[in-house]
């Protein structure tokens, strides 16, 4: 740390910057690993070490909470601290450069103000072309690494096409600062600047095209990834291998490498090459010259004379006449293919490469129109794709499975499909992969496959093996010649397996078709999600809580209702378990427009035939919809809403003789009371039922009960075999029944448990019309 302090301003400024603390932080066994940490929460930071030595160093510490806060994001005004310290200057040398900056933003109190004026006089930092500074804004990724590639004194080109940060990342790159696993767009965390910071200051200093050592000698060094520039010749995006125009072998593209621009054959192209494969790489070439589209014609389009070299494309959904060099072709043969053309200064197709015209991704939606306007469309992705007529459809059973003549009913969301498309857009071709499949399998425990037929499917370490809804972790707990459902992923690698019964829930009933004895004996069978499940004659149903019988269920009887829960046996689809119930929602209507109704917060649609009270949005009914399965009210029924329980308090204020406030209080409940008559006679520990408007106040009451037995001696409660309760008073020949959620409450209208009631209490007994006690209230104690 002295050698740190001691570092004079003239060593600083010789731009040799870059060889700082390196002693220091190249000290063996610092005990970091060994002993225990000095910040208490970065154990598992794949930073650490780099947390360490800049903590150490003092260039960025931990809290004095004994943190770090590593996912913290770090300010502007917090980087230019870390940036000069890390370039050798002290905290002394920052101190006299205090004050005033060129930064309208920025008063000369401010805390930082040295630092920054500090890393100004370097040229390292610099302000907005506003003349603002920003010190709390995050810094930004690439604007960290620019900052330490000026530090180490490169020369940037910046004449190149892209964003300002591009050669400050190649530079970067080459400089082993940045190893592009970071976004350079999002701001930088407090691990993430302690991780370059560590590599700038353990990074020779860079100049005149060489990287001298730490002891600012060039003799002997290399300089690290250097960047090579090309034209593309050729490029695969599925296997991410080009070739450079000269080149005679393959580079391929690191799945983790950062790519800036569109890689297209006869682009330019700069790179650097790690460890044999493109870790980094800008399209120089701008993007104003390179054109995507879907060839129309081919050249001679027209007889005219002067169309020899053009030909018509379809471009972002617009038609445009493209011309071509000599040495370029496009023929009939590439009517309907994508193109990518990389165009000259003079607007003219320099160069043109061709693919199938496919696309490849997930079925979203399927949807058929018949009539005039007939036609069949298919969403995949975000996109929408319209079928010609003669479209040709052929399937697959799953990914390794024969491809089969298919039809589009066959067809479901979730599917893979490849759509090969016309010049206009439309879908020729369609050939699905299904993800999802039932079959008998085989299972081979010696080489770790499950069979299919012929086909093989490996089974690997993260695949998923389900049986009866339980993880196993053994392929043998499968059982072989058995029906299995399989589940594959979109590269068609294997990833679960799933036997015996299922649980699931949340889905909605389409269809329903009644049990009928036979002979023969026809079972229950719903349909859902475009299935159809037998109900076990002896399946466990319980519909809206009640339980019944599988063999009483009718047709359309349980039709939009929605599953609760259910289990079924995989393969077979035989329902051994379900609970349903009708799909209703509960609430005011707060808006209605023609055939459309908000009902908390959310609208609905009224099924073809189904009415509401035209009135519905400003009526004091509480409205219950029935739903079907599309969300639509198929059914409607409304009523003013009641509350009922016992009467706790009423509040009645008067100010001058009138009424202010009226308030009543049910089974812990406060309500506004509308219509203060409607309370006028109510007593506390009264049943009352309570009518509300849509604002939720007290219009009308009715109460019911009364006081059976007042100051009566407690004796006890007895409990029937049969569930039925009695209470006990007076003496052992003396006794109510109690209602089934009768109350216990203490005279001031607290609740009390019944097990707390003493024999020594006294107690008033409450009755509603049918003599069961509803509370009793405890007096005495």
């Amino acid at each position: 740390m002295q050698n740190f302090k001691k570092r004079s301003a003239q060593a600083c400024k010789t731009g040799l910057v870059g060889a700082v603390l390196v002693g220091m932080l190249g000290l063996p066994n610092l005990g970091f690993a060994a002993t225990a940490l000095p910040l208490s929460d970065i154990a598992q930071n794949p930073n650490k070490d780099s947390i360490l030595k800049l903590n150490y160093a003092g260039v960025l510490k931990g809290y004095t909470d004994g943190t770090f806060r590593p996912q913290n994001e770090v300010t502007r005004a917090e980087f230019a601290k870390v940036a000069v310290l890390a370039m050798g200057y002290t905290e002394e040398q920052a101190k006299l450069l205090q004050g005033t900056t060129v930064f309208k933003d920025l008063p000369a109190n401010h805390w930082a103000t040295g630092y920054i004026n500090l890393a100004v006089s370097q040229g390292i930092i610099k302000g907005y072309p506003d003349g603002t500074f920003k010190p709390n804004n995050n810094v930004k990724i690439a604007e960290a690494l620019t900052v330490y590639v000026q530090g180490l004194k490169i020369n940037v080109n910046t004449s190149s096409v892209g964003e300002w940060y591009y050669p400050y990342l190649l530079e970067a790159n080459k400089a082993g600062l940045y190893d592009s696993a970071e976004t350079p767009t999002v701001g930088a965390k407090r691990d993430i600047v302690s991780k370059y910071t560590s590599r700038f200051m353990e990074t020779p200093v860079y100049a005149n095209g060489a990287y001298y050592d730490r002891n600012g000698n060039a003799d002997g060094t290399n300089q690290k990834l250097p960047v090579v520039k090309g034209v593309v010749s050729s490029y695969n995006k599925t296997t991410k291998k080009l070739k450079i125009t000269g080149q005679n072998s393959e580079i391929t593209v690191s799945d983790k490498a950062q790519v800036y621009g569109n890689i297209v054959v006869g682009a330019q192209v700069q790179y650097i090459l790690n460890k044999g494969n493109i870790d980094f790489l800008i399209v120089s070439t701008a993007e104003s010259q390179i054109v995507e589209g879907v060839v129309k014609t081919g050249l001679n389009f027209s007889s005219a004379i002067g169309d020899e070299k053009q030909f018509k494309a379809i471009v972002k959904g617009k038609e445009i006449v493209l011309e071509v060099v000599n040495g370029v072709n496009v023929s009939r043969t590439n009517i309907g293919q994508k193109f990518v053309a990389v165009l000259g200064d003079d607007g003219r197709v320099e160069s043109i490469t061709f693919s199938k015209n496919t696309t490849t991704g997930l079925i979203e939606k399927i949807s058929a129109v018949s009539g005039t306007n007939a036609k069949k469309e298919l969403k995949v992705g975000s996109e929408t794709y319209v079928l010609t007529n003669s479209a040709t459809i052929k399937g697959k059973a799953h990914p390794q499975a024969k491809e089969a003549t298919a039809s589009f009913a066959d067809m479901e969301k979730g599917d893979l499909v490849e759509l090969t498309m016309d010049e206009d857009g439309k879908v020729t071709a369609v050939v699905y992969t299904k993800l999802t499949a039932t079959e008998t399998i085989k299972v081979d425990t010696d080489d770790n496959l499950i069979i299919i037929g012929s086909v093989k499917y490996e089974v690997f370490k993260d695949t998923e093996l389900i049986v009866d809804e339980e993880e196993v972790d053994e392929l043998d707990e499968l059982q072989d010649g058995k029906l299995a459902v399989l589940t594959f992923d979109e590269d068609g690698l294997l990833k679960k397996v799933e036997q015996g019964t299922k649980v699931a829930s949340n889905k909605v009933v389409a269809d329903t078709t009644a049990y009928q004895a036979g002979p023969p004996v026809n079972l229950a069978t719903i349909k859902v999600d475009k299935k159809t499940y037998d109900i076990l004659a002896t399946a466990k149903l319980t519909i809206d809580g009640k339980k019944v019988s599988a063999t009483t269920i009718k047709e359309n009887q349980l039709n939009d209702y929605r599953i609760i829960s259910w289990k079924y046996n995989l393969g077979t689809n035989d329902i051994v378990e379900l609970e349903v119930e009708s799909q209703t929602v509960k609430g005011y209507v707060t808006k209605k427009t023609g055939d459309k109704i908000t009902v908390n917060g959310k609208v609905y649609e009224l099924a073809s035939g189904v009415t509401i009270d035209n009135n519905a949005a400003t009526n004091d009914k509480e409205y219950t919809l029935t739903l079907d399965s599309e969300g639509k009210v198929k059914a409607v029924s409304g009523a003013l809403k009641t509350v009922s329980g016992i009467v706790e308090e009423v509040e009645i204020r008067e100010d001058n003789g009138e009424i202010t406030s009226a308030k009543i209080t049910v089974d812990g409940e406060k309500y506004t009371i509308d219509d203060e008559d409607a309370v006028e006679d109510l007593e506390q520990f009264e049943y009352v039922t309570l009518t509300l408007n849509r604002d939720q106040e007290v219009t009308a009451a009715s109460a019911q009960g009364k006081k059976e037995e007042s100051k009566v001696s407690f004796i006890g409660i007895e409990s029937r075999v049969n569930g039925d309760k009695y209470v006990y008073f007076d003496d052992v020949s003396t006794s109510l029944k109690m209602a089934e959620n009768a109350k216990v409450k203490y005279y001031d209208g607290s609740d009390m448990k019944e097990s707390d009631v003493k024999k020594t209490d006294k107690v008033d007994l409450w009755t509603k019309a049918d003599g069961q006690v509803y509370v009793i209230v405890v007096l005495k104690r």
